[in-house]
């Protein structure tokens, strides 16, 4: 395992610099200088047949996306890209040149702007300008970088219900989908925990009281649960909405992963929803083995042409 680090400003540099001997397991290399500048350098140390895996954690949001090209195209490898969404979220309704312009670099692609106008014209909720933007991205990162998957996981401020960023995962693989998907239940789940707890400790340091506060504590979960039922209900939908008509066919292999880069569900949650469709009469696997309990990678699924059974 190897690591790359980068830092413009000398005085962090020297701190930087610091690093590779607290971790002689792993060769670490750093750099001082313009990540722009050190790019070609990294991407020609790294061997063509390792994986990379590369994290882009820009400050503020001042970030030309093709120029990231080279790095994002990089066969082997994913990434992770924080998307400053407060600050950016700000700035698409700022009309200065200067910051136009440095948005039109960071999203280069898409009919975002015109998206976003027209939402504020419909006096839109924050959550459809936040998808607007999320959108953008997702499909920029998917396009510069050759990506087949672009998932979105969302940051909240610790104690308001805001988001403060959003962290986009984009790889090549479905068992990469998978696991993104996973770990970001999981995350969200702790998340979830940890900001309810926040909120009561807020509360109870602004106003002097708890009591009255500890269902803050108790709500934070029951919301989660409703989100993700939500998105598994859109699950439903959105496979039903992938799968051709009778006498085509999809693979099944081909299909889960599109889900799960849409929607936060699990492959197992699409699983059980794929086999309840079938059992319903709503979707036809000829091939389905007597035994089977959840469709196997090389199903083929179409709609089916007979009267859906409901139970």
């Amino acid at each position: 395992m190897s690591a790359h680090l980068i830092e413009r400003d000398p005085d962090a540099y020297k701190k930087l610099a610091s690093v590779p001997s607290r971790y002689p397991d792993i060769t670490v290399r750093t750099y001082e200088g313009d990540f722009f500048t050190v790019l070609p350098i990294i991407l020609s140390e790294i061997p063509t047949d390792s994986f990379a895996f590369f994290l882009i954690d820009p400050k503020g949001w001042r970030l030309p996306l093709m120029a990231l090209a080279p790095l994002l195209r990089r066969a082997n490898s994913e990434v992770i890209f924080n998307f400053m969404f407060d600050f950016i979220n700000r700035a698409a309704s700022i009309r200065d040149p200067a910051v136009f312009a440095g948005l039109n670099e960071l999203i280069p692609f898409g009919d975002w702007r015109q998206r976003l106008e027209a939402a504020e014209r419909d006096s839109a909720s924050p959550d459809v300008r936040k998808s607007i933007l999320v959108e953008a991205v997702a499909d920029c990162l998917a396009s510069v970088g050759q990506y087949r998957y672009v998932a979105e996981t969302t940051v909240l401020r610790p104690v308001k219900d805001r988001p403060l960023y959003c962290l986009f995962y984009a790889t090549r693989h479905p068992t990469g989908i998978e696991v993104f998907r996973d770990s970001q239940i999981k995350a969200l789940e702790e998340q979830s925990r940890a900001r309810a707890t926040g909120k009561v400790r807020h509360a109870e340091a602004t106003t002097g009281q708890r009591e009255i506060f500890e269902s803050l504590h108790d709500m934070a979960p029951n919301e989660l649960a409703a989100f993700l039922e939500t998105q598994r209900q859109e699950a439903k939908a959105l496979l039903l909405r992938l799968t051709p008509d009778s006498p085509a066919t999809i693979r099944y292999r081909d299909l889960w992963p599109q889900i799960l880069a849409r929607l936060v569900v699990r492959h197992s949650d699409v699983n059980k929803i794929t086999a309840q469709l079938r059992q319903n009469g709503l979707v036809a696997i000829p091939g389905w083995e007597k035994g089977r309990r959840v469709p196997q990678p090389e199903y083929r699924v179409q709609k089916a042409a007979m009267t859906p059974r409901y139970s």
